[in-house]
């Protein structure tokens, strides 16, 4: 294994309803314990599909195209899930918008020693496999926990409230507890039409105190950033992959890297529509 700690990487527990079925490279298939995520609540009303009443204003640090681009296809693998999808636009899955970037802050109360290294490192494989750009804006005091709202106008105005990082413990996010070292997911923007769903926040919820263990080991550092690409990968929309050998199976087996399948999974959640008009 891995890691003894942490050796079993969190499904994205976030509040919602769990789903009989996942989709599996485009394929609805049966799953027995699939994790809840938060998806975008769907709504009636708005002409023509206006998103102005329900959505937070363009930042300005949107494009009207999008900022990176993933890289060339490198597999034909179709060990991936997507958290959600859409039937309406072709089965395409639920993903951020390309045209901004991904705004984190971060909780530090339990980081451990190179925690700020460990997620740019970790953020930067996802980055290269999906295009999509993070932005760590700064460090917060907002308590880590699995039931976030998108948008916190006292906390961070009006806007989509930027992913939180949160390095902490079982204390906090009881579902950190066992052999559990992360918990991430990410949540929807509400809609009037199928094809606005994205996602547009989101939590990463890392055990601190299991982190400074496993860095202690001689491969800690790999296993460790590991751990936290699992996480991140969530975040942006897979959620556990199908077979071992691929970074997001829910065990860790010893994969230090995402495999042929994450990769393809990452290199579709790259390519999904902006929304920034």
């Amino acid at each position: 294994m891995l890691v003894v700690v942490g050796a079993f990487f969190a499904r994205p527990a976030l509040f919602g309803t769990p789903s009989s079925s996942v989709v599996v490279a485009g394929v609805p298939i049966p799953v027995g314990d699939q994790p809840g995520w938060v998806n975008g609540t769907p709504l009636t009303g708005g002409a023509g599909g206006d998103t102005r009443d329900i959505w937070p204003p363009v930042p300005p640090d949107a494009r009207s195209r999008p900022i990176g681009a993933p890289g060339p296809r490198l597999s034909w693998s179709n060990d991936y899930v997507f958290m959600s999808t859409i039937p309406e636009a072709g089965g395409r899955p639920v993903s951020w918008d390309p045209c901004r970037p991904i705004h984190l802050v971060v909780n530090n109360a339990e980081a451990p020693a190179g925690a700020d290294l460990l997620l740019r490192e970790a953020a930067a494989s996802v980055t290269k496999a999906t295009g999509l750009q993070f932005v760590i804006e700064a460090t917060s005091t907002e308590t880590p926990s699995t039931h976030r709202a998108p948008v916190d106008n006292a906390r961070y105005g009006n806007r989509w409230s930027p992913v939180l990082v949160g390095w902490t413990d079982p204390s906090v996010v009881p579902e950190l507890e066992g052999r559990v070292a992360g918990v991430a997911g990410p949540t929807g923007a509400s809609y009037y039409t199928p094809t606005q769903q994205h996602w547009v926040s989101g939590t990463v919820n890392l055990d601190g105190p299991a982190f400074r263990e496993i860095l202690t080991r001689p491969d800690g550092w790999a296993a460790a950033r590991a751990i936290v690409m699992h996480e991140l990968g969530h975040l942006v929309g897979l959620d556990h992959a199908p077979v071992q050998g691929e970074l997001m199976y829910e065990k860790n087996l010893g994969q230090l890297a995402f495999g042929p399948g994450d990769l393809e999974g990452l290199r579709q959640l790259g390519l999904g529509p902006c929304f920034t008009s």
